[in-house]
């Protein structure tokens, strides 16, 4: 690094200048870069992960082990399966729902409009649109529901703006039928034509709104349709699984434990059955 001084400046003012001389490398040192940036990419290349760890941190991250593909199948008291926390039913600090009222029979508010205090998701968690979280908490369908969960979120998010632009053309059409209907009869061609063409537009923007709004709420009801099918086969099993029970407690209290019914073999298929079991 060299340092001068212009003479284009006032005198007793010098102005400095900057002048840079580059100077090659020795040769030594080149050949010693040369062969370190080789070795590195050969050790890049050779660090690769070969398969046997790819399938270990895949089985890591799935929960099993390498040679235990298959897991468990789920019971209702087995644990339930880990989901992300804003999609599960126990990360729930409140548990709350609207009125049956209202439709609203399986979302619980999301934990999010009881954490943030900011007013808008407040304004709008009082409606359907907070009340996502399908209240499921059998762990064979955590992650059905959890994901389930998901597609509501998005479609509340997509019909809450829906229905806010809904509302607000819907009021601009009522303003321009007002204003048309109110028009003087000695009014302009002109200005009739105008109000015509305004009260056409908001009626064909209403339509398709209307049309986006109809879409979104099959999308809702069809989410909700299949929660009342996992809850219905639910209840049947719970069912069933009450009359087995009180059968079994009716059977011991008409026999004692010495009794000769507890040592005979019932077969449970009808008779002349070709896979009947003794």
């Amino acid at each position: 690094l060299k340092l001068g001084f212009a003479s284009s400046n006032p005198p007793g003012c010098p102005r400095p200048t900057f002048r840079f001389a580059v100077r090659p490398l020795p040769v030594a040192m080149t050949g010693a870069m040369e062969k370190s940036m080789g070795a590195s990419s050969t050790t890049l290349g050779r660090s690769a992960s070969s398969p046997m760890f790819r399938k270990t941190g895949e089985a890591t991250l799935g929960g099993g082990s390498p040679n235990n593909a298959t897991q468990e199948p789920l019971t209702k008291h087995s644990p339930p399966p880990k989901v992300p926390q804003y999609l599960s039913v126990h990360a729930l600090t409140k548990r709350r729902k609207l009125p049956a009222s209202t439709g609203n029979l399986h979302g619980y508010l999301a934990e999010d409009y009881h954490r943030l205090s900011w007013p808008l998701p407040k304004m709008f968690g009082d409606e359907k649109y907070g009340h996502s979280l399908i209240d499921i908490t059998d762990p064979r369908h955590t992650k059905e529901c959890a994901a389930m969960s998901k597609k509501l979120i998005r479609v509340y998010y997509d019909q809450q703006i829906i229905d806010l632009e809904w509302r607000k053309t819907y009021k601009a059409l009522l303003d321009a039928e007002h204003r048309q209907a109110t028009l003087s009869s000695s009014a302009q061609q002109k200005t009739k034509d105008l109000l015509k063409r305004e009260v056409d537009g908001h009626m064909k923007y209403l339509l398709e709104l209307q049309e986006q709004k109809d879409m979104y709420e099959a999308e809702s009801v069809k989410l909700l349709g299949q929660c009342d099918e996992i809850k219905l086969a639910l209840k049947k099993e719970s069912d069933l699984e009450d009359l087995r029970m009180r059968m079994e407690r009716r059977t011991k209290k008409n026999h004692d434990k010495d009794s000769p019914v507890w040592m005979a073999k019932f077969n449970i298929h009808r008779a002349g059955s070709t896979n009947a079991k003794h």
